[in-house]
């Protein structure tokens, strides 16, 4: 490495899009990732991709790929001594020991490695119950929630449906309807009685309408909004395995004045109450015009690339600059005077059945296609096949340009 080069370690369960933006940032970029998508390869000086190194798939590693994320995390601090910096994806928002594993192995080694994550205020931003009774305190909106163990003696104050999820639940993997009390037992049997511990399950109000995100960036005391977004959430166009799992994203939405200032509120408000630091995602339900917060993402999101594509910025050098004081003035002029050049959708496709390898490199070519499968062996039924970025002049051009790429993947696997 040069040493007039930063090196940046980023770590997740798709570390693709944040190595794009940081090698075209001119970073060093190293990489820990789940799947090793074709197209990270390109953005990245060396990796460790856990299915590659396992030898295995995703159905086999799916319940531990923190811990494993974490312990190749230490092996590449042990390969490359000298990376300057740390960024965490998604895959360990509530790693806890994992994460804790990671910096204490930085300590005990004495590496120079900078983490930009909110290692601090990790834990506050991800208890829901926390948050919802600070935010209702503060004379917001929440929907009721109790936890699981109290079923019994709330059962009077429920309505149906309702919504039925683990207090900490990543991408929507965890969240279930529940439209009768009859449902419970069942589902239960589903997620399987060894593994299903109560005091981890809540129960909260089913709030129906808009799905939202809120992408902001602080320094952990000031803090500006980089887009509003639509959020794209267990559409059956896209084959999502999970009823409520996240499938993209439209960059930005459009909403009336009103609403938009109540979701920057509702999100500088928490940022600043949790001390956040760099980018930073915020997941509303939007009823009635009124946002109720559904979770807090304490990293960078999901939508990123569609943020960037839309204001031609490089979203993930400011998330680095953002940690240095200095910086801070630069950034926010970045972010206030940015202009908006266009519409970008996101649309995560899952495989609808077992998706035979040869179709594979058919559906890689395709324009629009990123996080591109190895066509080496097949995809199974459920597992991520691609993910789409189309940017148009507007919402509705986006948007259909996404489904029109959609409707030619069909095409190839029908």
């Amino acid at each position: 490495m040069e040493d007039s080069t930063k090196s940046v370690l980023v770590v997740g369960f798709n570390t693709r899009p944040l190595a794009y933006s940081l090698k075209s940032a001119n970073y060093e970029v190293y990489a820990v990732d789940f799947f090793g998508d074709i197209d990270l390869y390109p953005n990245v000086k060396d990796s460790f991709v856990l299915i590659k190194e396992l030898e295995t798939n995703y159905e086999s590693i799916k319940d531990k790929y923190g811990k494993l994320l974490s312990d190749f995390t230490i092996k590449m601090l042990v390969k490359y001594p000298g990376l300057n910096y740390l960024i965490i994806g998604s895959g360990l928002d509530d790693a806890y020991e994992e994460r804790e594993t990671i910096i204490s192995e930085i300590k005990k080694m004495n590496y120079k490695i900078k983490s930009l994550n909110n290692d601090k205020s990790l834990k506050r931003a991800r208890n829901i119950e926390s948050i919802y009774y600070y935010l209702g305190i503060n004379d917001y909106n929440v929907p009721f929630t109790i936890r699981y163990d109290d079923l019994k003696s709330s059962i009077r104050k429920l309505q149906y449906p309702l919504i039925f999820k683990k207090s900490k639940s990543a991408g929507g993997l965890n969240v279930f309807k529940i439209e009768n009390p009859e449902d419970f037992s069942p589902l239960i049997e589903k997620i399987g009685i060894n593994k299903f511990k109560s005091s981890e399950w809540l129960i909260q109000e089913y709030i129906e309408g808009i799905p939202i995100s809120c992408t902001t960036i602080s320094n952990g005391s000031e803090c500006e909004v980089i887009s509003i977004n639509r959020q794209i959430i267990g559409e059956q166009f896209l084959y999502p395995p999970k009823d409520f799992m996240y499938c993209g994203n439209i960059v930005p939405v459009d909403l009336p004045k009103e609403d938009n200032e109540l979701i920057i509120e509702i999100s500088k408000t928490l940022t600043k109450e949790l001390s956040l630091k760099g980018i930073n995602g915020f997941d509303f339900v939007l009823r009635d015009h009124y946002p109720y917060l559904m979770e807090v993402n304490p990293r960078i999101p999901g939508s990123i690339r569609a943020s960037e594509m839309s204001y031609d910025l490089n979203l993930l050098d400011l998330h680095v600059k953002s940690f240095d004081l200095d910086e801070w003035n630069s950034i926010k002029k970045k972010i206030k005077t940015k202009k908006l050049s266009g519409f970008s959708t996101k649309l995560i496709v899952f495989a609808p059945k077992e998706i035979n390898q040869n179709l594979i490199s058919e559906i890689n070519n395709l324009e629009y296609i990123h996080d591109k499968s190895e066509p080496n062996k097949n995809i199974l039924k459920g597992e991520p096949l691609c993910t789409i970025l189309y940017k148009g002049r507007d919402m509705e051009e986006s948007y259909n340009g996404a489904r029109n790429v959609v409707n030619k993947i069909n095409r190839i696997i029908s």
